[in-house]
């Protein structure tokens, strides 16, 4: 019950959004494979439906047309306010495509929230293992409670926190073994490692164009770092690690969970 103009109208915008417009008039077996998924996403989009399930839409596509599909996908969620229930094994897109993440084990639902607190405070070892690219560092340590706060103490040095930064998950009263949980960007290499928390060595630096991911040796432990830009070092090259040791995340070995958050920067919309 659509004028017809106003259904060419529909169609004509579902296909420009998939950039697929110059081919209307092609059958689709005269199509690519990921002109054909493009197709059904343009169908499924072209009636504006109120709920949206997708299965792994952008699977079939090439790495810059994925990439522009998240920015269509995304900028019609906004526009539309379709309810979007998306599958995918791609955290990237899950994290830059969501409102809420859930993480499934097995079956098993493990953690719903945002994608920022996903990243910055899964809620227990395996959630931050599978969440993040390039991996997070995990660091053996042992924990203790002392005058209302939890002291942590491994070969990067001994931190402190407050129980603002507790979870709810019960903290044991004893010395207990316990896990850092540290991302690649929340260390900083510097060249000179007198001003340092701590020194280590380069094994190995991989240029990825517009970062740079830096494998360190400091004893026995590997500590990937990531930075920004083009940084060239040389293998066994001396060099110093500074560390935010506000946000590192401290799970309790035994159990797996997380036991102390992350602090992270508010978002200022101006």
């Amino acid at each position: 019950r659509v004028p017809k103009a106003k259904i060419r109208q529909r169609v004509k915008n579902a296909l420009e959004r998939l950039q697929i417009l110059e081919y209307v008039d092609r059958y689709p077996s005269e199509l690519s494979g990921g002109q054909q998924q493009r197709v059904a996403i343009a169908r499924a989009i072209v009636s504006e439906p109120e709920l949206l399930l997708l299965d792994e839409p952008l699977s079939n596509l090439d790495a810059k047309l994925r990439i522009d599909m998240r920015s269509e996908l995304k900028r019609l969620h906004q526009e539309l306010g379709t309810t979007v229930v998306y599958v995918t094994h791609d955290q990237i897109e899950a994290l830059t495509l969501s409102t809420r993440i859930a993480i499934f084990f097995e079956g098993v639902l493990t953690q719903v929230d945002t994608p920022i607190n996903v990243y910055t405070n899964p809620v227990n070892l395996r959630v931050a293992d599978f969440i993040g690219n390039p991996s997070i560092n995990f660091v053996a340590a042992k924990g203790r409670l002392a005058d209302g706060k939890l002291h942590v103490q491994s070969s990067l040095g001994e931190f402190a926190y407050t129980a603002e930064e507790f979870t709810d998950e019960p903290i044991p009263e004893e010395e207990f073994d316990c896990v850092l949980g540290i991302r690649p960007e929340q260390i900083t290499v510097t060249r000179d490692a007198r001003n340092a928390d701590c020194r280590a060595t380069i094994y190995a630096a991989q240029i990825a164009g517009s970062e740079t991911l830096i494998q360190t040796q400091l004893g026995d432990i590997k500590l990937l770092v990531k930075t920004l830009g083009i940084q060239q070092y040389d293998h066994n090259q001396e060099i110093g690690l500074r560390f935010m040791p506000d946000r590192f995340n401290v799970f309790c070995k035994s159990s797996g969970n997380l036991i102390k958050r992350a602090q992270v920067e508010e978002i200022v919309q101006e």
